[in-house]
């Protein structure tokens, strides 16, 4: 089960995508602001974060972006756009999660690499 954050100040869309991504075997966690998922970000760990950009102010979901990219295990992370694709965005989000772990996988230093094999 993958570990989803999602992240938007409207709760009609929360309640929305946490029933389409739990029906595709997520387990979703919700934050109405940038500050809260930021403190979620924080306390917990995510495969991906899925952050809505216009939230309390104008650029607020690049706040979560940024924490999001701090983390040492840092999550994939995907952007809510005016009309997302509901249908297919439990398949996007884990093709995006798969494409993260393939990057970082082949990042790592070959000795590392022998090592965890």
């Amino acid at each position: 089960m993958f570990r989803a954050l999602v992240v938007d100040d409207e709760s009609s869309i929360l309640g929305l995508l946490r029933t389409v991504l739990e029906l595709a075997a997520f387990h979703v966690e919700t934050a109405t602001s940038a500050k809260l998922a930021t403190t979620l970000l924080a306390q917990d760990s995510f495969e991906v974060v899925l952050t809505d950009i216009r939230m309390e102010t104008p650029t607020a979901g690049f706040d979560v972006i940024r924490a999001a990219r701090k983390l040492q295990s840092r999550p994939a992370i995907a952007i809510l756009t005016a009309h997302p694709d509901l249908i297919n965005l439990p398949d996007k989000l884990k093709t995006l999660m798969k494409q993260r772990a393939q990057r970082e996988t082949a990042s790592e230093p070959v000795l590392r690499r022998s090592v965890n094999q």
